[in-house]
């Protein structure tokens, strides 16, 4: 890897979007973050649109820049829509993730993130920025097909995609490819999962239908791991194979990193921030420059 690829993949994990969970302590964790990082805060049936939307307005007011989820099976309507795009803007929430949500029927007229986009595309204030999910392995309940389709109209609708945890880097990235050939334009988040007990991460990846790539984590959760890597998964494996994309014909559709913290952000932050630091010593890059301009560059848009 060159020290040119080798600081973008540094940037990228030194200033990476984080993930939080709109539950009890959400602030709490979030103010554990640097002032300034990029917060995404989920969107799920139980909690609904508009407690995303009021714990993203106490980020923006403390500081951080925050980007909320809209889940499109959540909305009732056009006029629902409409007064959502108006508390954004009022708000100052210039910066939206749209997906399709995990209602088990839609509220409305729209089925998925695809469905809301295009209604959104007509209407105004549009977000000035729109990010969408992106999924380099089969979705558990949406065929390849459909999610291939839903995918290239988003690529004409919004900004950039975060892709969904993987936990194969080879998968991840023959995916990339894939899709760069096909013309995907958006520049591309690898989602990762953050430090968490592997257990549970087992647990989650089993309760949202992640694909084949959780036989890597079951691997990695049998009892060899467990005696000598204990008992907590940390994304070692998916940085060391996934900085040096960076430096690949796939690096510039790379825009970063995007970490699920699952709301454990104290012990992701350090993971963050210790890794990062290793990696730039490993590779000669010089930190107090480059990792300095990544967080001032820690924005939506990439690099």
């Amino acid at each position: 890897m060159t020290t040119n690829g080798a600081a973008r993949g540094c940037e990228a994990l030194a200033a990476p979007r984080y993930e939080l969970i709109p539950i009890g302590g959400m602030m709490e964790q979030a103010r554990l973050l640097p002032t300034g990082s990029t917060i995404t805060v989920t969107c799920s049936p139980k909690h609904g649109i508009d407690t995303s939307l009021r714990l993203a307005e106490s980020l923006i007011a403390e500081g951080y820049h925050a980007v909320p989820h809209v889940a499109a099976r959540l909305i009732h309507g056009n006029a629902e829509l409409q007064t959502i795009l108006d508390r954004l803007a009022r708000s100052g929430l210039h910066e939206v993730f749209v997906v399709g949500g995990d209602a088990p029927a839609p509220a409305g007229p729209y089925r998925g993130g695809r469905e809301l986009l295009e209604t959104m595309a007509a209407m105004s204030p549009r977000p000035e920025i729109i990010g969408v999910p992106a999924y380099p392995e089969a979705h558990a309940s949406i065929s390849s097909a459909d999610m291939q389709g839903a995918l290239d109209v988003k690529n004409e609708l919004a900004d950039y995609a975060v892709t969904q945890i993987c936990f194969d880097a080879q998968v991840i990235l023959l995916w990339l490819a894939a899709q760069q050939r096909r013309g995907l334009r958006l520049p591309v988040y690898i989602g990762l999962p953050g430090v968490i007990d592997r257990m549970k991460l087992m647990g989650l990846a089993m309760r949202i239908g992640l694909g084949a790539s959780t036989r890597v984590l079951r691997r990695q959760s049998g009892l060899a791991s467990r005696l000598f890597g204990g008992s907590t998964y940390r994304p070692d494996e998916l940085i060391q194979a996934l900085v040096p994309a960076f430096d690949t014909p796939e690096g510039p559709g790379l825009a970063g990193f995007h970490m699920n913290t699952f709301n454990q952000v104290e012990d992701t932050l350090a993971w963050v921030q210790r890794t990062a630091e290793d990696l730039c010593q490993w590779h000669g890059v010089t930190k107090n420059t480059e990792l300095r301009a990544a967080t001032a560059r820690n924005t939506s848009a990439g690099y």
